[in-house]
């Protein structure tokens, strides 16, 4: 488990610099980037697809009444565990939810606002208890701090909020999850771990770099969750896969079949071959035989 941590950090010190009082700055409706938004999708198809009985928001204003201030904090994505929201909404008003914050909460950091996502907005989840907040870094270049890859989690424990963070990726896009690269907290809460999977794309900005997803890798099976397109492309290539066997298969048992026509075939011409050859035989002693009889005669 992770050391207790007191908020303001060297790094919390340096995303904090020329910012003391700053509040976060909206994103005004647009994504950072392709690869920030790839994140954020995926994440949130991931999250939806598999528990169901959950709810997720993603890329939303969240607003909370702590110590009669109102916090405006933006999350990628807020997932609340046994949560039933069937409607959309446009932001997310804790009051109108029974006051409840998120199981976890998840930002990707852009340029634009790692600094806000590893101050200020950080120190709104302590303030608030949320249980788990998640940072990651899946395509910055610079400064060191946030270089990618980079998987940090902050969350709740005994009154103290912890850290752990890790730059190993659990595997290669395709490939399977080391279970030993992943990081896993808060299990009462959370039913999966948490790892860095290393994208086949690449990002183009100055030059051409590796990316990464935040990836979740389910408690019991140890299997990543996926998206349904990637569970519909799994099962595509299982049934083709089942099907190509099938096919070698249904080839082999047709080489045995035609191995075992031509044995029976072999075997038909040396017994025709050998009937001859009685026949043959017989006619010899016939031929004998009557010659024997003439001989006698004369």
């Amino acid at each position: 488990m992770g050391d207790a941590i007191e908020i303001r950090s060297t790094r919390h010190e340096l995303a904090k610099q020329e910012q003391e009082e700053e509040k976060p700055k909206p994103r005004l409706g647009r994504r950072e980037s392709e690869p920030h938004s790839d994140e954020i999708n995926h994440l949130y198809e991931v999250l939806s697809f598999n528990y169901p009985n959950d709810r997720t928001f993603w890329d939303l204003h969240h607003y909370f009444f702590f110590e009669g201030e109102r916090l405006d904090i933006q999350f990628d994505i807020s997932y609340f565990r046994d949560m039933d929201v069937p409607f959309r909404i446009s932001s997310y008003d804790a009051r109108k939810f029974g006051n409840r914050v998120p199981t976890m909460a998840i930002n990707v950091l852009s340029s634009s606002t790692f600094k806000n996502d590893l101050g200020i907005v950080l120190q709104q989840c302590q303030r608030l208890g949320v249980p788990v907040y998640v940072i990651l870094s899946d395509h910055l270049p610079s400064p060191s701090y946030v270089k990618a890859p980079l998987l940090k989690i902050y969350y709740e424990e005994g009154g103290q909020y912890r850290t752990v963070e890790t730059s190993a990726i659990c595997c290669k896009e395709g490939e399977e999850v080391d279970q030993s690269k992943l990081l896993d907290v808060r299990p009462d809460l959370l039913p999966f771990k948490l790892g860095i999977m290393e994208r086949k794309q690449k990002y183009l900005k100055d030059e051409l770099t590796p990316l990464y997803f935040l990836v979740l890798v389910d408690r019991k099976t140890g299997k990543r969750l996926l998206t349904p397109k990637e569970m519909a492309a799994q099962r595509a290539l299982e049934a083709q896969k089942q099907a190509e066997e099938a096919q070698k298969r249904a080839e082999e048992a047709q080489k045995r079949a035609e191995k075992a026509q031509k044995q029976a075939e072999e075997l038909q011409r040396k017994l025709m071959e050998e009937e001859k050859k009685r026949q043959e035989a017989e006619k010899r002693a016939e031929d004998a035989e009557k010659k024997l009889k003439e001989v006698g005669k004369a």
